[in-house]
């Protein structure tokens, strides 16, 4: 918003853009100014008389020279060293309207300079302000004083003129950020990791018509500010990891694609011709956006965490996917896998009386499986892969044993555990999304227990975030960290071998929660720990690709997988041991290492196995 926090994370560019941005705000009381001199030759601003106007015209001319500055670097940036990130693959490329606004802008600046250095010498304007209306007077000096009226009078109406065509072309173009900006930011979703329902107005999915979102006026209005403030700044892509490994999708070409027919198909004026009736209402899935764009995204929230005006994407897509599934348009290993959830409550379609068969495996630690009117105080939530993958099985043996050695009173649900349903809701089948929430809240009010520590980020994210109520949710990480630094838990062994360690942050934990240091304190407290940093970290953390069931479904059009470009960036770093928190970045990894030759010489591990 005002303080443009999230621009210098591009930092040249945003240097520029903060400097165009407090330039306008700055400027706009002179705009208005100019406004009222041309009803009244005397009018003046309430306040902006005297000493405190004077020192008001000379930041007005400092600033002025910064945005000319910024916008003729911004210019040469576009036109000789021009990011691949403003490039457009399948969409319309909108290139014209940068470099006509910047124009416009710099416009503006040349001729209200010229206005102030014509003034000094007529002896209407004070020369107090420097350096620009100096300059311009050094110009202009020996000009006659008809002449300098004249130069006074034309760069006035051009400045007058230029500013309402600005004014009036913003909302044709990307730059009509500049109006709804403010607003987007202002208004943004707050509770990250949640997705909205398919109606805020109706609680009741039964009492819908449709779940999902077809055409372009099925958006909420929030959603549809998002498509007129889009910056065009190409950072969404830029970071999306779909977009990076060739994947059909770049946020914001389909934010522009709809945006462009929202544009054709409801003009603001039509004095071209006349709009096609058979142009309005289409359905977008098909006519204006690929199904495959929609399916690449693993809702990962790279794109959110760096669009500078908060534009929602998550929301959008599940939106869209909602219309897909009730409409029967999704990719057959979603739908074989959504078919399991519904008929065994997961993915793999196990049947549930085998959830908690991996208990049997441990000889020194017992745990209780939970019957009606049980009380402990915490509720292990396993989630599907830790109850059946027996890869995960290991990282659920590893929490049960730090619960046990911590002293805590815990347990597990067992058989009467249904999936947490987060990949069914962001898969965008709500309905059964819906009755496997109702299942487990069913489920949890028949025990007691204060809190809820889980396996997965992912069950995490859904329990805390989209499960009605007010569940206190940990993630394992969040839980262990204090018993940790109390001393109550130390770490097993000591890591005194040649290994280097990196952590890598799953999108669930890290992006959507928020959660980095607690991992990291943990790894940290590994005595012999050898730790390197992969660059893109934290919140530029790169997905896995496993999110939303992508684990069961494959692209044809990637160039490399999501997994493997996270083990090169690790393996770039120096690490051969890749720790993360995450069932779905173990796996992927674990795949990708295989498939990148890497077998041998780089390994993953989940945090919870090395304590």
């Amino acid at each position: 918003g005002i303080l443009q926090w999230r621009q210098p994370r591009y930092l040249w560019i945003g240097i520029l853009h903060i400097m165009i941005f407090w330039g306008f705000v700055v400027l706009v009381l002179r705009s208005i100014t100019l406004y009222g001199l041309g009803v009244k030759a005397e009018f003046i601003l309430p306040l902006m008389g005297g000493s405190i106007g004077e020192l008001y015209h000379f930041f007005k001319d400092i600033f002025e020279i910064i945005v000319l500055f910024a916008c003729i670097a911004a210019i040469l940036r576009r036109a000789i060293s021009r990011p691949a990130r403003y490039e457009f693959k399948h969409g319309k490329a909108h290139k014209f309207h940068a470099y006509l606004v910047l124009g416009l802008i710099s416009f503006l600046m040349v001729t209200d300079m010229a206005m102030d250095g014509s003034g000094i010498l007529l002896g209407e304007e004070s020369a107090f302000r420097l350096p620009a209306a100096n300059s311009a007077a050094y110009l202009f000096n020996g000009f006659s004083q008809n002449t300098l009226k004249s130069i006074f009078l034309w760069n006035y109406w051009l400045h007058i003129l230029t500013l309402m065509v600005f004014l009036n072309y913003l909302p044709l173009g990307k730059h009509f950020h500049i109006i709804t900006g403010l607003f987007n930011v202002f208004l943004r979703k707050l509770k990250k990791g949640s997705i909205k329902p398919p109606r805020w107005d109706i609680e009741n999915i039964e009492d819908l018509d449709s779940l999902g979102v077809e055409k372009v006026e099925d958006f909420t209005w929030k959603h549809i500010l998002d498509f007129y403030t889009c910056t065009e700044c190409g950072r969404c892509a830029d970071n999306c990891p779909a977009n990076t490994v060739g994947r059909p999708l770049s946020p914001m070409e389909v934010t522009l694609k709809i945006r462009d027919y929202a544009y054709q198909s409801k003009p603001l004026f039509n004095f071209k011709r006349k709009t096609n009736s058979q142009d309005q209402g289409l359905s977008l899935i098909g006519n204006v956006i690929a199904p495959d764009e929609i399916w690449s995204c693993t809702t990962c929230g790279a794109c959110e965490e760096e669009c500078p005006v908060f534009i929602e994407y998550i929301d959008k897509i599940v939106d869209l996917r909602r219309y897909m599934v009730e409409s029967g348009m999704i990719p057959k290993d979603f739908q074989d896998a959504l078919l399991r959830f519904e008929k065994t409550g997961n993915p793999f379609g196990k049947p549930p009386s085998k959830r908690a068969d991996w208990v049997e495996e441990l000889d020194d630690v017992s745990v209780k499986i939970l019957e009606e009117g049980d009380e402990v105080d915490v509720l292990y939530f396993v989630d599907s892969y830790a109850s059946f993958d027996p890869q995960i099985q290991q990282v659920a043996m590893a929490i049960v044993k730090g619960l046990n050695k911590a002293g805590i009173t815990f347990g597990i649900l067992g058989p009467r555990e249904s999936d947490s349903a987060h990949q069914v809701r962001r898969l965008g089948e709500e309905g059964l999304f819906q009755f496997l929430v109702e299942e487990n809240i069913e489920t949890f009010k028949t025990c007691k227990f204060k809190e809820i520590v889980t396996t997965d980020p992912h069950a995490f994210n859904t329990l805390k975030n989209d499960y009605p109520g007010n569940l206190v949710v940990k993630h394992y990480t969040e839980f262990f960290l204090p018993l940790i630094e109390s001393g109550r838990l130390k770490p097993a062994k000591s890591l005194d071998n040649e290994k280097i360690y990196t952590y890598h942050d799953p999108c669930y934990l890290g992006r959507h929660n928020g959660i980095y240091e607690a991992p990291r304190k943990i790894l940290a407290s590994i005595p012999g720990i050898k730790i390197v940093e992969i660059k893109t970290n934290r919140d530029r953390s790169f997905c896995c690709g496993g999110g939303d069931i992508n684990l069961w479904y494959d692209i044809e059009e990637e160039e490399m997988r999501m997994g493997e470009k996270r083990v090169a960036m690790a393996h770039e770093a120096g690490a051969n041991v890749i720790v993360t928190a995450c069932p779905f970045c173990l796996l992927n990894f674990d795949d990708a290492i295989k498939t990148s030759g890497l077998e041998g010489e780089m390994e993953v591990v989940d945090l919870m196995e090395l304590l």
